[in-house]
């Protein structure tokens, strides 16, 4: 056998003996996460597995009887008026709705981190709107904003604003304004309390040293806070993309989707057609559809937001 065969031989043995030594090492750890896994893979899994399967198939929800018609939901989704409409109007909501939380959040989160009066209490309050059920925010905002007995009207007729009570939740063209203003109430103290987490960690020597250097409040925050909240501002912005993208409580509770569709999004529609409308078939697929957009954006999302700096 010649030096260079025994020298590949020797390698192999100390790969091989290296990979059992990390196997015995992680076996108990592998053991212990065992049953958590076997958890998911049943809640999780096997939903996704089946709502593919049924996806496949005519299965109104009165019969126990399935026909298998392949790709036929998916084909006549795509070549639909409905689903496109449906893309914008989801869109438009996950956008201006995780925007107004992000920049409402950062901005509650800066003032909290500073010096001010009842701190503390502030702290506590700004918790209080996400942790009340969101249907019951929901039937109080769709009464704040209703067209004759609503403070929003009140308001505006005492200011002098409108002669008489706007019907939001009731125009076409605005309603879905009137709902996604209760869901950014909702969902900004999550984002206010994840950001003052971020902001916290940040050394304050970096605040120190950039203010020795004459760097005025703007700067610091360009300079100092935003890179240094990267990685939160990705987690924070992830969770409530997808939140926001299936949420269904406060459209449902505030207008059902309404006026004439005008705030229905793909998680409405879907509980429409599958469950109202008993198409089963046709509403897996469009819960099929909808999970695979969120999976593609998540990947991009973190390629776009990762690329050039460290990984998380």
């Amino acid at each position: 056998m010649s030096l260079a065969e025994e020298y590949t031989e020797a390698s192999d043995d100390s790969r091989l003996e290296r990979g059992l030594a990390y196997v015995q090492r992680n076996s108990r750890a592998y053991l212990l996460i065992a049953p958590a896994a076997v958890f998911l893979l049943a809640v999780v899994g096997y939903p996704i597995i089946e709502t593919f399967r049924l996806s496949l198939y005519q299965s109104p929800a009165d019969s126990n009887i399935e026909t298998f018609v392949g790709l036929q939901h998916y084909v006549e989704i795509f070549n639909s008026d409905i689903f496109y409409r449906l893309l914008w109007q989801t869109g438009r909501w996950v956008v201006v709705g995780v925007a107004g939380k992000t920049l409402l959040g950062l901005l509650i989160a800066v003032h909290l981190k500073g010096d001010i009066r009842g701190r503390k209490f502030f702290r506590t309050a700004f918790l209080i709107p996400w942790g009340i059920p969101y249907a019951i925010s929901a039937v109080v905002f769709r009464w704040i904003e209703h067209p004759q007995f609503g403070y929003l009207n009140a308001i505006l007729l005492k200011l002098g604003v409108v002669e008489q009570g706007i019907g939001i939740l009731g125009n076409p063209s605005i309603a879905w304004l009137g709902v996604v203003v209760a869901d950014i109430w909702i969902g900004t103290p999550f984002m206010a309390i994840i950001f003052l987490a971020g902001l916290q960690s940040i050394p304050q020597e970096l605040y120190e040293a950039a203010a020795i250097d004459g760097a005025e409040k703007w700067h610091q925050f360009r300079y100092i806070t935003l890179p240094q909240l990267k990685s939160v501002v990705l987690i924070a912005t992830l969770l409530s993309t997808i939140w926001t993208f299936v949420s269904f409580d406060v459209i449902w509770t505030m207008t059902g989707g309404g006026p004439i569709s005008s705030t229905a999004t793909l998680v409405i529609h879907i509980y429409q057609v599958g469950l109202q409308n008993g198409n089963l078939g046709r509403g897996a697929a469009y819960s099929v559809i909808g999970f695979l957009f969120l999976f593609v954006f998540a990947i991009i999302y973190l390629r776009i937001y990762t690329r050039g700096g460290d990984e998380l």
